[in-house]
């Protein structure tokens, strides 16, 4: 039995509790600590969440790049106009970039610093951070569905 078949399951239940996650996060918890103007409910959301949603993430990272390196061996075609795959993997490497560099901004400035009165920055991070999640599943759909728009 091919490796494949499991990587694509595992990688798709990683996608669903980081997506998920960030939705509750977006849709629920975020408006209604705004609302109050409570930080500590985004700090409650987050202790729950972090470990689950960083480790969704790493498995992400890691089934994602060894799906990559079968689709593209030696990540030859990797931002090739002329593979649509190549194309689309460099698009989720770049969406990966993208959250990173959100991620680490706001764990090294803004939640340390994270009061009620400044809540409203971490907001457009937050649903920065969720409008990517959503684009890695639309990306991913389209690898699956071998490029096609």
């Amino acid at each position: 039995m091919s490796v494949f078949p499991l990587l694509v399951i595992v990688h798709a239940l990683a996608a669903t509790v980081w997506t998920g996650g960030h939705l509750v996060l977006d849709l629920g918890v975020l408006p209604r600590a705004l609302r109050a103007q409570s930080a500590a409910q985004v700090r409650a959301f987050e202790e729950v969440f972090e470990p689950r949603d960083i480790t969704a993430l790493a498995i992400q990272v890691l089934t994602g790049l060894w799906m990559g390196w079968i689709y593209l061996p030696g990540f030859q075609g990797l931002f090739s106009p002329a593979n649509p795959i190549g194309m689309l993997v460099g698009v989720k490497l770049l969406l990966l970039a993208g959250t990173a560099a959100l991620a680490l901004h706001a764990r090294l400035r803004l939640i340390p610093n994270l009061t009620d009165a400044n809540l409203s920055g971490l907001a457009w991070h937050i649903r920065s951070i969720t409008a990517l999640a959503i684009a890695f599943v639309v990306v991913g759909g389209l690898i699956r569905l071998s490029g096609l728009l």
